[in-house]
């Protein structure tokens, strides 16, 4: 489930197709236009300053989504282990479990089943490690529906694995949680 890293040339290209092509261009037209257009300086300068800068955000913006739903690594990107396993009592950074809620939308296939086992561990992790019952109940929302998406598929050995693992960790803490 880890995602390609990029080396820093493919990383480049990347960057100057996405955001340095679409920013050279809008600098080029922002500025002929209304030059050319309305002879006016002022207007074709300000218009050049604003409008690629606006293109950059956007391009910007769109970099980081394409590299996300393709699992790509940046390069500059610190790697730093997280343990998943709920006895460990260790909480998991809300943020990343939201930004893997966010690329599980990229996911296809086995690999959409597995990222919900995943994100049903890290649910069931900070349910122990806060004892807060609606992490426990997301987890178990998880674990339904990987179970779901198994249906009638023929999945590997680590995917099932992965979801009885879920399952079996789910009912050892259920009567933490006050279920019977």
């Amino acid at each position: 489930m880890e995602g390609k890293r990029l080396s820093f040339l493919e990383w480049l290209g990347l960057a100057s197709l996405f955001i340095g092509l679409p920013t050279a261009i809008a600098v080029v037209v922002s500025f002929s236009i209304p030059y050319y257009l309305s002879h006016n300086v002022t207007l074709a300068n300000t218009l050049s300053s604003i409008i690629p800068l606006v293109v950059f955000v956007i391009s910007d913006i769109s970099f980081r989504r394409y590299l996300e739903s393709h699992n790509l690594i940046s390069p500059f990107m610190k790697t730093r282990p997280i343990t998943i396993s709920p006895d460990s009592k260790q909480p998991i950074d809300e943020k990343f479990i939201r930004r893997f809620e966010f690329n599980l939308r990229f996911a296809k296939g086995e690999e959409y089943i597995k990222r919900l086992a995943m994100l049903g561990t890290m649910y069931l992790q900070n349910a122990v490690a806060y004892d807060n019952k609606d992490l426990y109940l997301r987890a178990k929302e998880y674990l339904a529906k990987a179970e779901e998406a198994m249906e009638g598929k023929s999945v590997s050995f680590e995917t099932k694995v992965m979801v009885d693992y879920l399952r079996s960790k789910i009912e050892t803490y259920k009567y933490r949680f006050g279920e019977r």
